[in-house]
């Protein structure tokens, strides 16, 4: 009997993503990368939200945890990142029903920035913080017990995107990944399916970065106190801010101002990092590029940019596992 799970995970600062395959049908989750350390609460948890009980301290994660909770730190190597794999970790075990097949070992593809991903001790600092030994790990998940090992980890780099997926797309072009998510951009050159070292760069102007341009913006230029949920909302809302009441016309000229300053941001910073764009497939994808999609065009008119964007990364670990015969 198998006792063990695929699953590749891509947590990132706005939202985790994962896959795992299930008796043949691939599955994705996914939930916001959203946690508070908690004490005796006393709400029921709703859909998407989740309370972690870990190590002694117990954590609620996803939706109903306020938006200022969002992580601004670079680093992945922190307890939200953690508990945020191994959330996804237990939803895939609860799907796949293996309380017949004794503790379940998972081979787990996870991402990395770039910046940890170059860099050989801290890839092995964070290897070990994830799989902790390959000792047993424990943990309460609304009130349900699991435990499993971490068999194997393979760390890979944001900023991945297709490649792995779409082999035959990519094989024979020189191409540029950016994959835009919550707070960092990471780029990446491949020569056909080969990352080119030198080539791998990263800032910190994802999502996140424009929200709060845009929080700071409309707070000066109206005299209110716009928060970073408002802004969520916001940008659902046809870029329009609704102040007591009144549709503000004149909000939507200014967000859509601070949003092609960003897009422009993200492309001259890739210049100036000597990234090329001659003769070169640019594909954009993560979160963040559905939501400039329209920008991305306009500036960039050839940029090919994934439907499925948010997913893109975390669908090309999986196809690596599947590689190395892992899965």
């Amino acid at each position: 009997m198998i006792n063990y799970l695929a699953i590749a995970v891509d947590s990132g600062k706005h939202t985790t993503k994962s896959v795992c395959s299930i008796n043949g049908t691939l599955h994705k989750i996914q939930f916001r990368t959203k946690i508070q350390e908690i004490q005796n609460l006393g709400i029921d948890i709703t859909a998407n939200s989740y309370i972690i009980e870990f190590e002694g301290n117990t954590y609620l994660i996803g939706d109903m945890v306020a938006e200022n909770k969002t992580s601004y730190d670079i680093t992945k190597h922190s307890m939200e990142h953690l508990l945020c794999i191994y959330l996804a970790i237990t939803k895939f075990i609860e799907k796949a029903n293996t309380k017949n097949i004794g503790i379940p070992n998972i081979r787990l593809a996870v991402n990395v920035p770039l910046n940890i991903y170059k860099n050989a001790i801290l890839k092995d600092d964070y290897e070990q913080f994830i799989q902790n030994q390959q000792r047993a790990i424990s943990l309460r998940v609304n009130g349900r017990a699991f435990i499993f090992r971490i068999e194997k980890v393979i760390l890979l780099p944001e900023g991945t995107g297709p490649i792995y997926t779409r082999i035959g797309d990519f094989k024979t072009k020189r191409s540029l990944i950016v994959d835009i998510g919550g707070l960092n951009v990471n780029y990446c050159s491949f020569n056909g399916l080969v990352p080119l070292l030198d080539t791998m760069v990263i800032s910190n102007s994802g999502i996140n970065i424009l929200r709060s341009k845009i929080a700071e913006k409309l707070t000066s230029r109206y005299g209110i106190s716009v928060s970073d949920e408002d802004v969520e909302q916001i940008l659902k809302d046809g870029c329009y801010l609704y102040a007591n009441g009144t549709k503000q016309e004149d909000s939507k000229e200014i967000i859509e101002g601070l949003i092609t300053a960003h897009v422009t941001e993200l492309l001259n910073y890739a210049k100036s990092r000597g990234l090329s764009f001659n003769n070169t497939t640019v594909v954009f994808c993560g979160g963040g590029s559905l939501l400039l999609k329209e920008e991305i065009i306009k500036q960039y008119p050839s940029a090919i940019i994934e439907q499925d964007g948010q997913f893109s990364n975390v669908l090309s670990f999986y196809k690596i596992l599947e590689v190395k015969k892992l899965v």
